[in-house]
């Protein structure tokens, strides 16, 4: 199952036709233990000025992702009560619980999580089709949203690969100052190596920039400065350890 999903079907007009995404009191509590969120390249520029985007290994390939916190288990970006206090939310995280499924030799079909809190029947929300069946005007903005989201991915592992194949991906040791030093340090992850960059042959140079991919770099290596605000959200939940501990 992908990252937040413990299950996927298919949405049915029939079976669905009741059914409502209802609000949450804590809407993010889900993401409150991911450090990595998926990231997508049309959504780099963005998120670039307050969440880190870097590289993480998924076996013999890399996957973009942002960095939200400084160890497995740990996601600064979400609060106690499980509402995201960022300014840039993730659209991994604003397509949840749908999400585009694809299938061999047929159109994708939408699909949901039907463990998700907020999908139920007979509830107070928005409801997902009306009368008739038809897609009502929240379902619509999920299909576009998810449907946007699917070809950013496709576009997402292009980038990746090209970057792997091309060589341009340095690990990097990633630390955070708290109040009185050091505070967190996280390993394992890459960014893209500017130096290598700035060497690349014409020909490789000028295939970033036909596919698209020069802006996102950009934003991607801009955001590396963002690690500031994973170090102001470190030491807020300082202070509030320490406050709690006199």
């Amino acid at each position: 199952m992908p990252l937040f999903y413990s299950s996927v079907v298919p949405l049915d007009s029939t079976a669905h036709r009741a059914h409502v995404i209802a609000p949450s009191q804590a809407p993010f509590a889900f993401a409150s233990g991911s450090h990595l969120i998926p990231a997508v390249v049309d959504e780099f520029a963005a998120a670039s000025r307050e969440i880190p985007i870097v590289f993480a290994p998924v076996g013999n390939r890399f996957a973009s992702v942002f960095l939200c916190g400084l160890k497995p288990g740990s996601n600064l970006f979400v609060d106690a009560d499980g509402r995201w206090n960022g300014t840039y939310l993730p659209a991994y995280l604003r397509r949840y619980p749908f999400m585009l499924g694809e299938r061999d030799g047929a159109e994708p079909v939408v699909c949901v999580d039907p463990s998700y809190e907020g999908f139920r029947a007979g509830a107070e929300g928005a409801y997902l089709f009306d009368g008739e069946g038809k897609a009502s005007p929240t379902l619509s903005a999920m299909i576009r949203l998810i449907t946007d989201f699917a070809l950013s991915a496709r576009r997402t592992e292009d980038l990746c690969g090209t970057l792997k194949d091309l060589g341009l991906l340095k690990s990097v040791t990633i630390d955070v100052q708290g109040p009185t030093g050091p505070s967190a340090s996280i390993h394992g992850l890459s960014i893209v190596d500017e130096k290598k960059l700035a060497e690349l042959p014409d020909d490789a140079f000028l295939s970033l920039r036909r596919n698209g991919f020069l802006g996102p770099l950009h934003a991607h290596l801009f955001s590396i400065g963002a690690t500031q605000s994973l170090s102001q959200k470190l030491r807020a939940l300082d202070a509030v350890a320490a406050q709690a501990a006199a």
